[in-house]
């Protein structure tokens, strides 16, 4: 079942830690005293905390917060990576790469530090009650919510493979264990991934210069996996979430074999509540006269089952 968030929740969080994982990732974990009912597949919004600006104050004035127009006024989308539940509160993982101003931010942040969060926005990855199996499909960026979904499949008791991809090996935001390699021909799966072992969850690897893994795009890892590893489509679920072309590949894949597909899409999110209209996904929609419409990726989204997605531009 699909789970809508009742509400966003906007409140001040607190860095908890913010660690370097990798050449350009990190995971930074927030703090907050409550945080909604959420699922693996939702996101939250983030910005800095902003002050109202007195015109008339100096800046040395005791009390007076002025604007720091180096760090990004209107919020950023990050997918949960994790969240935990403690006796003091709620901690949120969030993994990103920096590269832009707003991830620059992300990264000179230290303990304690505030950051205003809005969330849990959107819907979530559903889990079959009847199907076993699992395979969870990301490739750069699109790691986070796999880690959070594994987690719900673990205690689902359902048996997942992930698929991981990235440009090369110091790109993988991921504690690898070297006495336990990943297979180069993507033919089984590894437990060379502390953070999915620890979830139950064995990984096939993929990069696109042979530095790790297999040598190519994480679609074609999970095409060479299948073919080694036949399964009957109708005990398979597939989720998958990074670039578009990417998961336009693994749903056309999952399409051909009549196996059930979600996709966690991506768009620039202004609000992240549907207010702005900007963040669309064309879709199939029989009863429109054209035969599609247009659905929000922040609010009927950002996951969308494959076979709704309306593909644009060439394969």
């Amino acid at each position: 079942m699909v789970h809508r968030s009742t509400g966003p929740n906007i409140q001040t969080a607190r860095v908890h830690s913010n660690v370097n994982l990798c050449r350009e990732h990190f995971r930074l974990t927030l703090s907050v005293p409550t945080f909604p009912p959420a699922r693996p597949g939702q996101f939250v919004h983030l910005c800095p905390e902003h002050h109202a600006v007195d015109s008339n104050a100096s800046p040395d004035q005791p009390g007076t917060w002025f604007l720091d127009l180096t760090v990004p006024m209107l919020r950023r989308a990050f997918s949960i990576a994790g969240l935990r539940r403690t006796a003091s509160g709620v901690e949120i993982d969030l993994i990103y790469r920096v590269v832009g101003t707003a991830t620059r931010w992300m990264e000179s942040l230290k303990a304690d530090d505030p950051v205003s969060i809005l969330g849990p926005l959107g819907n979530n990855f559903p889990i079959s009650q009847c199907k076993p199996l699992a395979w969870l499909v990301s490739g750069g960026v699109g790691l986070p919510p796999m880690l959070w979904l594994a987690e719900a499949l673990r205690a689902a008791s359902k048996q997942a493979v992930a698929f991981c991809g990235a440009q090369r090996a110091d790109l993988f935001p991921l504690n690898l264990n070297p006495a336990q390699p990943a297979d180069r021909t993507a033919r089984t799966a590894t437990p060379t991934a502390a953070e999915f072992s620890e979830r139950g969850t064995p990984v096939v690897l993929s990069t696109d210069d042979g530095s790790l893994g297999f040598r190519g795009y994480v679609a074609a890892a999970m095409s060479a996996f299948h073919d080694a590893n036949l399964v009957d489509p109708q005990t398979l679920v597939v989720y998958t979430c990074g670039p578009e072309p990417m998961m336009r590949a693994v749903a056309d894949f999952c399409t051909a074999r009549m196996i059930e597909c979600y996709v966690c899409m991506e768009r620039n999110m202004a609000c992240g509540t549907g207010m702005c209209q900007s963040c669309v996904v064309p879709v199939h929609e029989a009863a429109e006269p054209d035969g599609w419409c247009y659905r929000l990726c922040c609010t009927d989204g950002p996951i969308f089952e494959a076979s709704s997605l309306l593909w644009q531009g060439p394969t």
